[in-house]
């Protein structure tokens, strides 16, 4: 296939590009020059005939931090909103399909757990409310167009490459940058809340199967369904650097999700098997930085 990657310098994206190269014809799109990577901005006009005629696009590009969002969300609308619609109308003109890769961060509080696609969203910021708004294009694509779709909502990513400003996982990468210096690991009120970490390799393999099946509009999560709450994640990194390494509890955040674990059993069942476990990978990881 003739595959065409947006936001092919980041953590999935480079991975994705490098892993469908074995197999596709690969091509990279992203505001950040990198290897294998043609520099684009989707939010402009000239996305749709850059994008025009390939099989199938894998939709990663976007904005992603929520505090930036809040402070700054006229950048988001125009990246994640028309940069997506970009997308979609070169598909459509094009004759290709789409995967669209939303974010977990629609659902805002969940009302369940584990969190099911049909759970109703409630975005909780306006990166949030992008992701969810493009998937409504998404899917009015394919009711009038015929646009053949799929949708990914990927919880919380974690990898090698973490920074301590991830927006997702930046607290595995805070616990290990601070436990490698002896500092304490700051647990947020009592440690409580639950997440779904999900390795970058197992959203790769993910996005790799949806590439090579025809779309029908459907929206996916993509976790483990494992319950990792915060407190449990400290002791997981002390358990790696010894006891010397101090837990303390500091106030609550405003606004921070209880729980947020994802019910799988959708993408299980057109053959998604996660397989890192956070816990091995803790243990085994090279800790460089």
């Amino acid at each position: 296939m003739r595959i065409a990657v947006t936001g092919s310098s980041g953590q999935i994206g480079s991975r994705l590009l490098a892993r469908l190269a074995e197999s596709h014809e690969v091509h990279g799109f992203d505001l950040r020059p990198s290897p294998h990577t043609t520099v684009l901005d989707i939010a402009t006009p000239e996305t749709v005939a850059a994008l025009k005629g390939f099989d199938v696009i894998l939709h990663l590009a976007a904005l992603i931090s929520v505090p930036e969002s809040v402070e700054h969300p006229l950048p988001y609308v125009r990246s994640n909103l028309v940069g997506t619609a970009n997308i979609l109308e070169a598909a459509r003109s094009g004759g290709g399909r789409v995967v669209f890769i939303s974010s977990a961060a629609v659902y805002g509080e969940p009302r369940t757990s584990p969190i099911p696609e049909t759970h109703p969203t409630n975005p909780t910021s306006p990166y949030g409310l992008t992701k969810a708004s493009g998937e409504e294009f998404a899917r009015l694509y394919h009711r009038l167009y015929s646009l053949d779709v799929s949708i990914v909502r990927p919880f919380n990513i974690y990898s090698e490459d973490l920074k301590p400003d991830n927006p997702y996982a930046g607290v595995i990468a805070i616990f290990l940058r601070n436990a490698r210096s002896g500092r304490a690991l700051e647990v947020h009120g009592d440690g409580g809340q639950t997440r779904d970490f999900v390795h970058v390799s197992d959203v790769v393999q993910f996005l790799e199967l949806l590439a090579g099946r025809k779309g029908s509009g459907e929206t996916y999560n993509c976790g483990t369904g494992t319950v990792t709450s915060i407190l449990d994640l400290a002791e997981m990194v002390r358990s790696r650097f010894g006891p010397a390494v101090p837990i303390v509890h500091g106030p609550s955040r405003a606004g921070d999700i209880r729980h947020g674990i994802a019910d799988i059993s959708k993408a299980r069942s057109i053959g998604y098997e996660p397989r890192i476990r956070l816990t091995d990978w803790i243990r085994s990881t090279p800790l460089s930085g």
